[in-house]
């Protein structure tokens, strides 16, 4: 359910895609740059899965070159 609620289900469907025509439907070198476009792309939806719930890094306030910030 994580998956539909995330902006990541139409690249793992584009994936499965890719991977399914690069191994059934197409032979030879181009297969094969098909099936290697669907893996990047599922390494792609993965990182967006994996990365959806990071915090925002923390607003961190510079100290002008010099001063203590004391």
């Amino acid at each position: 359910m994580t998956v539909l609620k995330s902006a990541a289900w139409p690249w793992l469907m584009l994936a499965a895609a890719l991977v399914v025509v690069g191994l059934v439907v197409v032979d030879g070198t181009a297969g094969t740059i098909i099936l290697a476009c669907g893996f990047v792309v599922l390494f792609g939806a993965g990182i967006k899965l994996i990365s959806r719930n990071d915090p925002a890094p923390p607003d961190e306030r510079r100290v002008p070159a010099g001063h203590s910030g004391a």
